[in-house]
């Protein structure tokens, strides 16, 4: 029913031709509880917020707000007893780092997603909708449908931030190279 309702929202706002509305739930699903299992994302005490910034193109506007309802619905606001604060951006507002623990990118050129780098330099988790731009924009993770759900990592960026995820996730994950 939920994925019923956010196809129609989306056809409604015109981007059923660009956003696959199970794919964007099923990402908006996994992506924060997979950012968490980060070992340095957030500090011990259980009261940090978890900020995740969503960037969108200047025509994305509604399926950006669309994240942001859909997120706060999934979690009622909390992700491992953690609240969290979703911020929305257009790629043309981003100006230096910030600090962000999940930045998810809805689609953009080439030149817009590389802004990303800019602000994810404070150790944010990264993450594309497209996941076929994961290792040219050098993003950290995207989620692919296949039979089930494909976990993608992009290995040069989890050796360069030095991130720090569970073995477990490693192993159920493709990583590319």
């Amino acid at each position: 029913m939920k994925r019923l309702i956010m196809a129609i929202l989306l056809s409604a706002a015109g981007w059923s031709a660009s956003y696959d509305p199970f794919l964007l739930d099923t990402q908006l699903t996994l992506l924060p509880k997979i950012a968490m299992l980060e070992k340095n994302i957030l500090s011990s005490t259980r009261k940090s917020p978890m900020k995740i910034l969503i960037v969108y193109d200047r025509g994305d506007d509604e399926t950006a707000a669309l994240c942001t309802k859909i997120l706060m619905s999934k979690f009622n606001g909390n992700v491992n007893g953690h609240p969290i604060t979703v911020t929305t951006l257009p790629f043309d507002k981003l100006d230096g780092p910030q600090s962000y623990h999940l930045i998810y990118a809805l689609k953009g050129s080439a030149s817009q997603l590389g802004k990303i780098r800019n602000v994810s330099s404070s150790g944010a988790v990264t993450a594309i909708y497209d996941a076929d731009k994961l290792s040219d924009e050098g993003f950290l993770l995207s989620i692919k449908m296949e039979r089930t759900p494909a976990v993608l990592i992009n290995a040069k960026v989890l050796r360069e931030n030095h991130f720090s995820f569970p073995d477990s996730l490693l192993e159920i994950s493709r990583i590319i190279q």
